[in-house]
């Protein structure tokens, strides 16, 4: 075997190797996304439940007799206080998980 040919075969081997690194990549990427995927559906529908209670909570109120609605009206502002508190955490994790995704893809250009 030639030079020419022994380090076509050494180049191609590291093209191979690299290519095998991509594809595990691609695969965990893929994975990570499903991940974040089954956690997002998980929490809309925390979060529809809690929208779903709210409206029902808001139903009593209009039925509410005037001396009672004041009962279900505390009910209420603690569970749209629960609700916006829960959109906040979430989106402020969504915005860590992107940067810290950054920090990551940045350390790996070094």
């Amino acid at each position: 075997m030639s030079k020419k040919d022994a380090y076509i075969e050494k180049a191609q081997a590291k093209i191979d190797e690299q290519i095998s690194n991509l594809d595990q990549l691609k695969a965990k990427a893929k994975g990570e996304i499903a991940d974040q995927k089954l956690k997002s559906h998980e929490k809309i529908e925390e979060l529809e439940a809690k929208i779903k209670d709210a409206k029902s909570h808001l139903s009593e109120i209009t039925d509410a007799a005037e001396d009672a609605w004041e009962h279900i009206k505390n009910k209420f502002d603690n569970l749209a206080d629960d609700i916006g508190h829960s959109f906040k955490k979430f989106f402020a994790k969504d915005e860590q998980d992107s940067h810290a995704k950054e920090a990551g893809s940045e350390e790996q250009k070094k």
